[in-house]
């Protein structure tokens, strides 16, 4: 690594030290689950990963997966790292910070390439081994995954621009509607700073149709050379209050996630009624009310505006300064929906937390319908892209038929949702 780089690596991390204390109540783990040790740009970071270890102590981290590359190889010394994934934490983590090797699979549309996809990037968190393998679509290897009882997610969800992508990039994951409404995928990831809340836009929206990804945010760093590990990351409660590998990555997958874009000293601690928190389902037998409370705490002064959020819409609100704020609302529930709160500020939430599912007469969330035909929208701009003719089709030798019978699936869902919210008069 050239010395410029480990001096920006470290001065980076040191400068994000802010005290030993910590905002987050106990039981819930601190940790970046998108690290890599390189990102195969000549001149950009390596890191080794004892120093990524070192980094974690630095900002405070229980977790942190360090993913090799199951794809096209950018990340360099795949072939090297890919034979650690062991499905075993690295032999220098300790009880209360764990590292462990994981895996990233993406075969980027804009790069020099032999193979290209455009699915988009996957995290694959809680692997036994990992290989270098090839498909045009997400599924095969989501799949795969599954069969190690891995935990999959989608990354870099700030590239959508909260839009219906037409044209590409690197990384945008243009395949997270159709997996997410067929039940294959455990979460979403933003990952680099930018791109406003497109991210929680989208998340909002799968809410809104009644589906529960689990919310993540991660560095991918060294790739994301400005954001180094830790200053973007995912709180997460386990479910036994315990630290390890494990309960941290089905954490994520429930949904008990607190996320961060400003590092390790904030956090949100969300509760309705007196004691569910995020990834926890409120059941009404009938519409009624449901008291929501919200305690905001940092490590140094802050201001901006502590919200609640009910079904995509901002319920209740309240500037904040300093280092401590509360917030409580009654909310109504005719129908079932579901809580969120976040702090803003200019660039957008700096802390976001999963949602609380209220569930009323045992009704799916059937919120908006403009959010659903979004996304028959989403998924007829990728049909007839990748269809004979289209700009993408070139991407699919061989596995268009089973690539498109997947979006078409989706799409029938999302048809019936927007069907049933309109009936709703939504």
């Amino acid at each position: 690594m050239p010395a410029s780089g480990r001096i920006a690596f470290f001065v980076a991390l040191s400068a994000a030290r802010v005290c030993s204390q910590t905002p987050e109540p106990d039981g819930w783990f601190a940790g970046d689950p998108h690290v890599h040790c390189d990102c195969g740009v000549a001149g950009w970071q390596t890191v080794t990963p004892e120093q990524v270890f070192a980094a974690m102590a630095t900002n405070r981290l229980s977790v942190v997966a360090l993913l090799a590359d199951m794809g096209n190889g950018e990340v360099r010394d795949a072939a090297r790292d890919l034979p650690k994934i062991n499905g075993k934490d690295l032999p220098f983590s300790t009880p209360r910070r764990i590292l462990h090797w994981d895996a990233e699979w993406h075969y980027d549309p804009n790069e020099d390439f032999e193979h290209k996809v455009i699915g988009g990037h996957l995290i694959l968190l809680g692997l036994e081994h990992g290989e270098r393998t090839f498909s045009e679509y997400t599924y095969p290897v989501i799949e795969r995954a599954k069969q190690q009882k891995a935990v999959a997610g989608y990354a870099h969800m700030q590239f959508l621009n909260n839009a219906i992508p037409k044209e590409l990039d690197c990384c945008a994951p243009l395949e997270y509607p159709v997996e997410t409404a067929l039940h294959t995928i455990d979460f979403l990831a933003e990952d680099v700073q930018g791109g406003g809340d497109s991210a929680i836009e989208a998340y909002y929206r799968l809410l809104n149709c009644g589906f529960r990804p689990g919310l993540a945010d991660s560095t991918d760093f060294p790739c994301n050379p400005d954001t180094p590990v830790g200053t973007q990351l995912t709180y997460v409660r386990t479910a036994d209050g315990k630290l390890s590998y494990r309960g941290w990555i089905e954490g994520i997958a429930a949904g008990r996630t607190v996320i961060s874009r400003d590092g390790h000293r904030e956090f949100l601690d969300l509760k309705v009624n007196g004691q569910s928190g995020p990834g926890d389902e409120i059941a009404l037998a009938r519409p009624g009310r449901v008291a929501v409370d919200v305690k905001w705490s940092a490590t140094a002064p802050l201001s901006g505006r502590v919200e609640i959020v009910r079904n995509g819409v901002v319920a209740a609100g309240r500037e904040a300064s300093g280092t401590s704020a509360a917030l409580h609302a009654t909310l109504d529930f005719p129908e079932s929906g579901w809580i969120c709160a976040r702090r803003m500020d200019s660039k957008g939430h700096e802390v976001h937390t999963g949602a609380v599912y209220v569930t009323v007469n045992g009704a799916p969330v059937r919120a908006s319908s403009a959010d659903a035909d979004f996304f028959v929208q989403f998924i007829d701009n990728l049909l007839a892209r990748t269809s004979p003719g289209g700009t993408w089709n070139h991407f699919f030798a061989h596995e268009l038929d089973a690539a498109q019978a997947r979006y078409r699936r989706a799409r029938e869902i999302y048809v019936r949702i927007a069907a049933d919210a309109r009936a709703r008069g939504h």
